[in-house]
């Protein structure tokens, strides 16, 4: 079950750029984790749907049949896998051109959409990419390790089985398999002090915080593969010296300082889910707010901009800081490179890209933060009626 990142949406713009004369198809369709949905097969019958509208497009753009049905197979090829069809999230989202296709299950509902344009259209992933989107949390137990994928409104566990074992227990080979919080039980005594008969006179809890040091730093380094260069914050749940290890330990630059103080490994995701939203909220809103408020302090001074035109061009020149975009429909124009600007048109022409989706793929590609308004319980509506704002960097 693969994360959707950054560097995947490089990826599919560098494949845009480098595909001459190609369309590209973005699919997005609501999907079920569980339920009568998914023993009913609605999820595929939709996205069947969906592959059919997909086909109506490409004719209209005067597709040959042949060549439609070479689009139309990583496609064909994902409907008739019922294996993958039983393993979904809240939403599926589909990118196919020439040579090229790629899908991703993710944890926030998406719309009933197709795009058949020039480029790939990536808006109804904001909520994911963007600055108040995502969060990771790492439980840290003696008796279970594992790693979630969260949003404010959803939680789901990523399989890490593969990498990284699944207990202390397990990996440690503990003699004593106590609670979380009997870190240090059973030792010798001598002279009040736990002391191992042995020639180095460590205690048992100095030996098994050697081991579990050792532990939290095999799993930081697997976690590299998902984590390397995400941006994203890091939730710690456990007791407090397992979290503190590995934050001593971890290479990733965005743990969370408050972690999640729990004896007993929690199983239900949900739970655990709503201990680290505590946490993780609050952050999330302030980040916002300090976001906006840098942007209300120097509004009108010639760094800012609610015009998509303008907003959209300085996107592909790098200029954007910070984005702060309102869920809205499509804005359809063109950038002209010549000219240095973009052009907004009442209605879609062919070549056109929708401008919010173009200023949003720039600056993400390009290092800027993005906010989604109204996601993680913060707005902001322009007096105008603008949907989106740009702080530029100079």
């Amino acid at each position: 079950m693969a994360l959707i990142r950054k560097q995947d949406i490089e990826k599919l713009l560098n494949v845009q750029h480098n595909t001459q004369n190609a369309l590209c198809i973005s699919i997005y369709i609501p999907t079920h984790r569980a339920g009568y949905e998914t023993l009913s097969g609605q999820d595929q019958i939709l996205f069947k749907n969906k592959i059919r509208e997909v086909r109506g497009l490409l004719e209209r753009h005067d597709i040959a049949e042949a060549e439609i049905e070479a689009y139309m197979k990583p496609a064909e090829d994902l409907l008739s896998d019922n294996n993958f069809w039983r393993h979904q999230a809240e939403g599926l989202a589909v990118f196919i051109t020439k040579g090229f296709s790629v899908h991703y299950t993710l944890p926030i509902t998406l719309p009933e959409v197709v795009y058949v344009l020039d480029q790939f259209y990536i808006t109804p992933m904001l909520p994911i990419l963007s600055q108040n989107g995502r969060f990771f949390i790492l439980s840290l137990y003696r008796e279970k390790v594992a790693f979630y994928e969260a949003t404010i409104d959803k939680i789901r566990q990523i399989d890490i089985s593969s990498f990284v074992p699944e207990s202390m227990n397990e990996a440690l080979k503990f003699d004593v398999k106590g609670k979380d919080q009997d870190f240090n039980t059973s030792r010798t005594t001598v002279n009040g002090t736990g002391i191992l008969g042995n020639p180095q006179g460590f205690s048992q809890g100095d030996q098994q915080h050697d081991r579990v040091r050792e532990f939290m730093l095999e799993i930081d380094n697997s976690l590299q593969q998902i984590l390397h260069d995400a941006t994203e914050p890091l939730v710690l749940a456990g007791v407090d010296h397992y979290c503190s290890i590995y934050k001593g330990i971890s290479k990733y630059k965005n743990i969370v300082e408050q972690n999640i103080n729990i004896n007993e490994g929690v199983d239900d995701a949900n739970a655990l889910h709503g201990k680290a939203l505590a946490v993780i909220k609050p952050l999330m809103q302030q980040s916002h707010a300090d976001s906006l408020t840098r942007y209300e302090n120097v509004a009108g001074t010639g760094v800012t901009s609610e015009d998509i035109a303008t907003v959209a061009a300085e996107a592909v020149h790098g200029r954007i800081d910070t984005l702060f975009i309102a869920p809205s429909d499509p804005v359809w124009g063109t950038y002209n490179a010549v000219n240095a600007t973009a052009e907004v048109h009442e209605q879609y022409q062919r070549g056109d890209d929708d401008l919010i989706n173009l200023a949003a793929i720039k600056t993400l590609a390009q290092g800027g933060k993005v906010y989604v308004s109204t996601y993680g319980g913060m707005a902001e509506v322009a007096d105008n009626g603008a949907n989106v704002k740009a702080l530029f960097r100079y």
